[in-house]
């Protein structure tokens, strides 16, 4: 383990009460190629294009406990989610034009909501849910694969 990974592993948890967390980046970590027809949601036409090193940044993000979904790009012929240790890891779905693309496979882009509740006074309270869903550039512009990331 060199020093960089020792030093960010050492930070603390994240508090019980600390919001979901999302993140964003382009390049997949290795565990992206853990999924399989039988544990994802979603298609993977693109070999995952990952580091050969483990960085083990996907440890980090389950030690730090409060991030619950990443999202990557990088494979544009992928646009699967999978779970696993209970962090939805997921790619974005080929959607610009000027990218690679298969003929036949409508250019999509994934959606993310994350809900609000209310309290009981009415103010809007923290994130009871995130879900997601992929919108197609098709004639009618589908929805498809809509799924519960993470939920109180």
């Amino acid at each position: 383990m060199d020093g960089w990974q020792a030093e960010y592993k050492s930070k603390p948890a994240a508090q019980n009460n600390a919001a979901p967390g999302l993140a964003f980046f382009h390049i997949p970590v290795p565990e992206f190629s853990y999924f399989d027809e039988s544990n994802r949601v979603g298609v993977r036409q693109d070999p995952i294009s990952s580091s050969l090193w483990n960085s083990g940044f996907f440890s980090s993000m389950l030690d730090d406990g409060d991030v619950k979904a990443a999202f990557v790009g990088h494979d544009h012929l992928n646009d699967f989610c999978g779970e696993l240790e209970g962090l939805s890891l997921c790619y974005g779905g080929g959607f610009g034009y000027h990218a690679y693309g298969l003929a036949g496979w409508s250019r999509r882009a994934r959606i993310i909501v994350a809900s609000l509740g209310k309290e009981n006074d009415g103010t809007w309270g923290g994130v009871n849910e995130i879900r997601t869903w992929k919108r197609l550039d098709d004639n009618v512009f589908s929805t498809i694969n809509q799924e519960v990331l993470w939920s109180t």
